[in-house]
């Protein structure tokens, strides 16, 4: 891995990692089945997400790496439980590639006449290309979608806000609390690159600065994104409109917009679903290269291409991605037990920010950006219990979520200790053998 990127790099490969399905395609079903409270959804999930990436900050700030969820959970915790989070974090890695690619194929499917399991294994295929290419070439890929993803959305507030009835935002809680802390968890995806660039902090120049600079940079940016978009979506059609015709974004900037701009939305919304592939890849494949490095998984998996990418590591993500789309597995579902798991993954590195002063105190003082103290264990504390009250709603609500991650959590496991076990005893015959 040779090539690192800058600060503008960093804020562009995050923002583009998290502008797509969340605000593209989830927003219509979020619509459908919270109504008025879809902004209120949308801001749930971004303070929830700002204050988790404050931690993420906080704790890149001291220790940037590469597939920093795993790692933090591993330095902080226990072995156990950073396989845990890192096995985890790549299976859903693979399903949300499986979303992307499908989203897509819901847009453009009708357009071509063409399946829509092809179109989304087409686009998976595409961007496994640009990754295996290498770091740099995925930087600039990423630019140029996110110019084009921007433009699109400025176009839709830009000229949907001015004749938005404010008056329809109203009475969000009649759909009950239930609904709208589901939907705030699924919201929730829409933020859950926000860390991204923590996830590769090895490539990234001057990463105890620029890594805390990024997150907060993007933060910002997304977050006037997208409360205008879910003002001007609500506001604008009402909730029985939204009922009657179940509109993604781009249909909903074909009622609301004029042809011009509704196609330049309908354009950044195809292209919006390229961005968080690419970055899925790329944050994915680190983190399967980091489990094969420290011996969760073959070392074969740690060799890099002629470009510095993880090019097996890459190929196994598509590999999987390409089985998941064949489930035809819902969009809600997939990106809620992916939220789930970045949930998760959140509340620990907010637990692991609390205790950088305490085990750390030499390599905080040398951070060059630290927040006082008080400040820090509020937005931990609340990141922490925001995210199990997400959790708890999202597993009463739909059950298969429970299923599915207990089931992959038994998985790994069973792998884990079975792998321990297997090293344990290698350790003991080398032993036997020199004795």
């Amino acid at each position: 891995m040779y090539h690192k990127i800058g600060l503008p790099g960093a804020v562009i490969m995050t923002v583009g990692t998290v502008i797509g399905a969340g605000i593209f395609i989830l927003i219509g079903p979020l619509g459908v089945t919270t109504g008025p409270g879809l902004f209120f959804c949308y801001l749930a999930a971004l303070i929830v997400a700002a204050g988790s990436a404050v931690c993420y900050a906080q704790v890149a700030a001291v220790f940037p790496t590469t597939a920093a969820t795993y790692r933090y959970a591993r330095m902080f915790y226990s072995d156990y439980i950073g396989f845990i989070v890192g096995w985890l974090r790549w299976i859903t890695a693979c399903y949300a590639l499986a979303l992307m690619g499908m989203g897509f194929a819901d847009y453009l499917g009708p357009l071509l006449h063409l399946d829509k399991k092809f179109l989304a294994l087409g686009i998976m295929l595409l961007f496994y290309i640009v990754n295996v290419l290498g770091l740099k070439t995925t930087q600039l890929v990423q630019g140029m979608l996110v110019i084009i993803v921007v433009s699109g959305l400025l176009a839709f507030t830009g000229w949907g806000l001015p004749s938005t009835d404010l008056s329809r935002l109203g009475g969000w809680t009649e759909v009950g609390w239930g609904p709208l802390l589901q939907g705030t968890a699924a919201a929730f995806f829409a933020y859950t690159g926000l860390y991204f660039i923590a996830e590769i902090g090895d490539e990234v120049k001057n990463a105890q600065r620029n890594i805390p600079l990024a997150i907060f940079l993007s933060s910002i940016i997304l977050g006037a994104i997208y409360l205008s978009v879910a003002i001007v979506f609500s506001g604008g059609l009402g909730w029985e409109k939204i009922k009657e015709i179940q509109p993604n974004l781009a249909q909903a900037a074909g009622v609301l917009l004029p042809p011009q701009l509704a196609s330049l939305v309908r354009l950044s919304a195809v292209v919006a679903i390229f961005t968080p592939i690419n970055a899925i890849y790329t944050a994915s494949s680190r983190l399967l290269f980091s489990l094969a490095k420290d011996g969760f998984l073959p070392k074969f998996l740690t060799r890099t291409n002629y470009f510095g990418a993880p090019g097996l590591a890459l190929t196994i993500n598509l590999i999987l991605g390409i089985i998941v789309v064949l489930f035809d597995l819902s969009i809600i579902f997939l990106g809620a037990l992916n939220s789930l798991v970045a949930l998760v993954g959140m509340a620990l590195t907010a637990g692991a920010s609390l205790q950088l002063s305490r085990r750390f105190p030499r390599e905080v003082a040398r951070a060059p950006m630290i927040l006082k103290k008080g400040t820090l264990r509020f937005w931990a504390l609340f990141t922490i219990i925001s995210t199990i009250l997400l959790t708890i709603s999202s597993f009463w609500e739909d059950p298969k979520i429970f299923l599915s991650l207990a089931l992959w959590l038994g998985a790994g496991s069973f792998y884990f200790h079975l792998h321990k076990k297997y090293f344990q005893q290698k350790i003991l015959e080398r032993k036997n053998n020199e004795a």
